[in-house]
């Protein structure tokens, strides 16, 4: 059995991936935007905020699996 704060602690990692995961969607469709209007600055801005938060996405997800 999971101790109840080690589910706590899983529990708010996942809310913070699921966030993470929305916050990219958003960013892609920013990011398209961008580009069909001609906007390159805004488009490469969102593609890098977007990476930084794929790789946060990933240590959480690599948290979770080590959990």
């Amino acid at each position: 059995m999971i101790p109840r704060s080690r589910r706590s602690v899983t529990s708010a990692v996942l809310v913070y991936l699921l966030l993470i995961v929305s916050l990219q969607i958003f960013l892609v469709t920013v990011a398209v935007d961008a580009l069909q209007s001609g906007n390159d600055g805004l488009a490469w801005t969102t593609a890098v905020v977007s990476v930084v938060l794929a790789a946060g996405g990933a240590l959480f997800y690599r948290y979770l699996r080590s959990s």
